[in-house]
């Protein structure tokens, strides 16, 4: 009773096994050997492009865990989708082979048309929508998504498709179970020499672009293996050579990728974009000195103008400028509060200029750690801030990882500094648990010191407790400092360290110290002792009740990410400054506080104002000028940063209380006038310039401003006749010099006010207007080349001055150089 349905099951199957495919080679050996040759080319291509594709998205998204477990899953669910597409057509096919050898060419066309975009297109794609807004998490995740989906996808299906087309020439007779564990074998093999080869060879020896290019051209010549082991009918053959020839043509025509952007952070520094402007402009601003894909980052060095600026997977990690005070402060702080530091360890290269400090005290050794070659290399462009520290004979650099240097060396450290990358960066978050402190806290010698580099931007509130809970855990007695409005130092050692900052102004006095600080305007111990913002008692109540972090509960590797753009971090820096109560400071920090100077608050605030907190210099200069209102420098400087917060209404009517209180002192009125004259307001800053019955102290002060009002003007003929009563009063400073060819400018005697200007940069070289004005004269004279080197210079004094960033592009833009004008 044999059920007629089921009868003709075997027999299809008995004449499947019977009948081989017109497409395969001759002998089965042959087939089991160009079948282990191709799924072996597959295999190392899927790992080397599984790596290469999460390095580039770490430069477009962000090196966060996101980014790799966006390229991971999609890749894994491509292959898969593509297995099942494979095996349905495996089963169909009469010709497995003539379609694997397709399959294996147009992924290799799809994924170099994806390298292709994916260095050009992809940034702008990304950038235009963060520049206007702010997405949240989910949707910047979802996005994300898509485009890694529409990148990547392409190239999985196919090699998911190609892997059961594969197996398919193996045949189905007997010992194809042998067969299949062999040729798996052989993939998994290529797929592990793959990952090795990505990560520690192709990458850093050829870079991204061509890593990928690597992949094509791997899934070519599988694609050719075929063509050239299997029987096909020469019609067919010449079709599977043409879809080969024609996939070879993107592989060699694949457009260079645009490393300015690649390099720029399009995911963090699309959003500081001009609403209304090209978002590109701002990130290809500037000249890349370095670019250099390694094994573990992809690190850059830009110069814009005079900031030299190092990034690693396009987040800035150090500069030239606005980080010298926390780059110099993590080493002289701890190394301060030691009163004999000998053995000192510095986690993390950077710049190099936290090494330099380290090594101006008289310490004997100092190990450098850092996981990066190309960060080595990159330093030397900062060769003018670090001193060449590498090269100092006590100075000793070890490339690895310092957690592991932690946990395998036996030597013990007077002065531990870890000065990590961003914990929402993939990996970092592992410099930031109990146990990496716990690894340090072995590595320090009694009476060590540690300091810790952490921060208040771009992290939530609940973490940056969760980092001081976590540092509170192995270190009870740790204090915290705050370095402007982004910068925490957490510092520690196994004993209080209220005793040891007495000391701190004993330290001072070694040799280089003041002077290397003095270099960040830290310019006597008060600067440092007024960033002490909480001790033991105030770090155990801002840590309450927050879990720390362990490598077994690493939550700041997934929370992290989630605070760059969600404007969490708007609050911490003022949380962190309310935790020091009335009367709770150490008696040297209270003392230092207590007997402040004017000109102690006046120096402070220029530091924070180099630091562009601009915020922070504003309340200490109006601190200063509480004890000294005619302090010149504390005004100038008050100006200048009620300008950048915004505050020109309340810094005006403070001006005019204190001129109502010594009407006579000019210093307090060319403030008023400077302020009203950045606002617009040029005949009020006339008029309170020339007040009636007024006794004037210094004429010449108030000339100065006044010419610098017609200047501003246009009127040359009132110019002139200001100049001419300064050279009465000053007759050969720099300012009557600039003054003098400023209204030779006006009347379009453009040599004459070069020669001028030549004048007064040669009296004041650091003065960036006279450096401008030569660079207009110049250009206004048909010179470029010296406009250009004279614009330049004004910048590097003055990276923000508006205006010779608009000199400079016009000079550009006349020469035909758009994309430098932009």
């Amino acid at each position: 009773n044999v059920d007629p349905a089921h009868t003709s099951r075997p027999r299809a199957v008995k004449r499947r096994s019977q009948a081989p495919r017109p497409d395969l080679p001759i002998e089965p050996p042959a087939a089991l050997t160009m079948v282990a040759v191709v799924l072996g080319l597959s295999g190392f291509a899927t790992l080397v492009y599984e790596i290469a594709w999460v390095r580039v998205l770490s430069l477009l998204v962000g090196p966060t865990t996101y980014a790799f477990a966006a390229t991971l899953v999609t890749l894994i669910a491509g292959i898969g989708c593509g297995s099942l597409i494979g095996s349905r057509l495996a089963g169909r096919s009469r010709r497995p082979a003539l379609w694997l050898s397709i399959t294996m060419a147009a992924t290799a066309m799809v994924t170099s048309w994806s390298t292709a975009v994916v260095g050009r297109n992809v940034p702008r794609l990304l950038a235009e929508p963060l520049s206007q807004l702010a997405p949240a998490l989910a949707g910047l995740l979802s996005g994300h998504a898509v485009l890694v989906a529409a990148l990547i996808v392409p190239t999985a299906l196919g090699l998911g498709v190609g892997f059961p087309l594969a197996l398919e020439l193996l045949g189905s007779e007997a010992g194809v179970a042998r067969r299949v564990g062999m040729v798996y074998a052989v993939n998994t093999l290529a797929a592990l020499a793959g990952s090795l080869v990505a990560g520690f060879i192709a990458i850093p020896l050829l870079s991204l672009q061509p890593t990928l290019q690597l992949v094509s051209a791997m899934l070519l010549l599988g694609a050719s293996v075929v063509i050239a082991g299997v029987k096909l009918p020469p019609r067919l053959r010449v079709v599977g050579v043409a879809v080969v020839a024609l996939a070879v043509l993107p592989i060699v025509w694949n457009p260079q990728w645009d490393r300015d952007v690649l390099a720029s952070g399009v995911y963090k520094y699309a959003r500081r974009s001009t609403p209304g402007l090209d978002p590109m402009a701002t990130l290809r601003a500037g000249k890349l000195l370095y670019y250099r894909d390694g094994a573990a980052s992809t690190v850059s060095v830009k110069r814009l103008t005079g900031v030299i600026s190092m990034s690693i997977d396009g987040k800035i990690d150090a500069s030239s400028s606005g980080d010298m005070l926390t780059q110099k402060v993590l080493a002289h702080l701890p190394l301060l509060l030691h009163p004999d530091p000998r053995q000192v360890l510095v986690i993390g290269l950077g710049s190099g200029v936290t090494a330099a400090s380290a090594l101006v005290h008289p310490i004997a050794r100092l190990d450098v750690v850092e996981i990066s070659p190309e960060v080595v290399q990159a330093s030397q462009y900062f060769k003018a801030q670090n001193r060449g520290a590498l090269r100092d004979p006590r100075t000793h650099l070890i490339l690895g990882d310092g957690r592991s240097h932690l946990l395998l060396s036996r030597r013990q450290y007077d002065v531990i500094v870890s000065e990590p990358s961003n914990p929402w960066m993939a990996g970092v978050a592992a410099l930031f648990t109990r146990e990496f402190f716990a690894a340090a806290r072995e590595r320090l010698a009694p009476g060590g010191v540690i300091c810790q580099w952490a921060h208040t931007y771009d992290i939530s509130e609940h973490d940056l407790r969760s980092i001081v809970a976590t540092f509170r855990s192995v270190f009870p007695q740790g204090t915290m400092w705050l370095l402007g409005e982004g910068d925490v130092l957490l510092v520690a050692s196994n004993s209080p360290l209220d005793v040891r900052l007495d000391g701190l102004t004993a330290s001072w006095r070694r040799s280089g110290v003041a002077a290397d600080l003095g270099e960040a305007s830290v310019l006597e111990p008060f600067a440092l002792l007024s960033q002490y913002v909480a001790g033991p008692r105030e770090l155990e109540r801002y840590a309450d009740a927050v879990a720390p972090q362990t490598d077994d509960r690493m939550a700041l590797e997934f929370s992290g990410p989630r605070a760059l753009n969600s404007g969490a971090d708007r609050h911490n820096a003022s949380m962190l400054r309310a935790l020091l109560q009335p009367g709770s400071a150490p008696m040297a920090v209270r003392r230092a506080m207590e007997a402040a100077s004017g000109p102690q608050w006046r120096d402070r605030a220029t530091m924070l104002l180099k630091i562009d907190d601009y915020e922070g210099a504003y309340r200490d200069y109006a601190r200063a000028l509480q004890s000294d209102s005619t302090d010149a420098l504390a005004l100038d400087g008050f100006v200048q940063a009620a300008g950048a917060t915004g505050q020109q209404a309340e810094a005006l009517a403070r001006l005019k209380d204190m001129i109502g209180g010594k009407p006579g002192i000019s210093t307090i009125r060319i403030a008023a006038s400077r302020l009203l004259a950045s606002s617009g307001a040029f005949q009020d800053a006339i008029a309170v310039l020339t007040p009636r019955g007024a006794i004037e102290l210094d004429e010449g002060a108030l000339l100065e401003q006044l010419a610098s009002i017609y200047a501003d003007l246009g009127e040359s003929q009132k110019l002139d006749q200001t100049v001419a009563r300064l050279r009465q009063f000053r007759p050969d400073t720099a300012r009557t010099f600039y003054f003098a060819a400023a209204a030779e400018f006006l009347r379009q005697r453009f040599a004459q006010a070069a020669t001028l200007a030549e004048k007064s940069v040669a009296l004041d070289p650091q003065s960036s207007s006279a450096h401008n004005l030569v660079g207009v004269s110049r250009a206004s004279e048909g010179r470029p080349e010296q406009a250009r080197h004279a614009f330049l210079k004004a910048l590097v004094l003055a990276p923000r001055d508006v205006t010779t960033y608009v000199n400079l592009g016009l000079l550009e833009l006349s020469a035909g150089n758009r994309a430098a004008a932009a």
